[in-house]
This record gives C-alpha cells, sequence and structure tokens, in this order.
C-alpha cells in the first residue's frame, strides 16, 4: 500500500470509528463493515450499517436514520479533506443475512 493509500485508509478508519459510535446510538444496530478501492476513492466507498433484526431495520428507515447517518459520514470525511460527491450512494443499511 503506498504512503497516499495508507493516509487515506487511517483517516477513513478514524471516520469509520466515529460513524460506529453514532450508529450504536440506533436500536437494533450491530455493527458496520466497507470496502474501498483506493484507485476509485472516494467514490468507490461503501459502507454498510447491519442491524440484528430486521424489524429493527424497518424501523431505523422509517425514521431516517440512514439519510442522518450519511450526512455524518459526508461531514466527517470532510473534516478530514475527502469530499464525497454523493453521500447516499456510500452508505447504506443493511438487515440480517
Amino acid at each position: 500500500m503506498s504512503k497516499i493509500c495508507h493516509r487515506l485508509n487511517n483517516k477513513l478508519l478514524a471516520v469509520l470509528d466515529q460513524i460506529n459510535e453514532e450508529a450504536k446510538q440506533v436500536g437494533g444496530f450491530s455493527h458496520i463493515s466497507h470496502t474501498v478501492q483506493f484507485d476509485c476513492f472516494p467514490a468507490s466507498l461503501l459502507v454498510h450499517c447491519h442491524f440484528s433484526e430486521a424489524q429493527k431495520l424497518r424501523v431505523a428507515q422509517s425514521s431516517h436514520v440512514e439519510t442522518k447517518l450519511q450526512k455524518q459520514l459526508h461531514k466527517f470525511l470532510f473534516k478530514k479533506g475527502i469530499v464525497l460527491k454523493n453521500p447516499k450512494m456510500n452508505l447504506k443499511l443493511q438487515g440480517p443475512a
């Protein structure tokens, strides 16, 4: 991993820790996961907020938790110097498998 990718990864992991703390306040939230390709960053970033139960996921969706977390992700990354063009494409809520 190049120095630039390593630096971006460190910034991203710090932001994901913040998003994880924000999401913990939502009932039924279990964990986050992410995928990223640094050659297409930040457009390739995809963060999944996983919920333990489908019912809790529906409650979160109806209370616009996804939009709030997308805005938080955008804000936290912006503070680190990373701009998302369309935050709605970078964070999704996901129910149990």
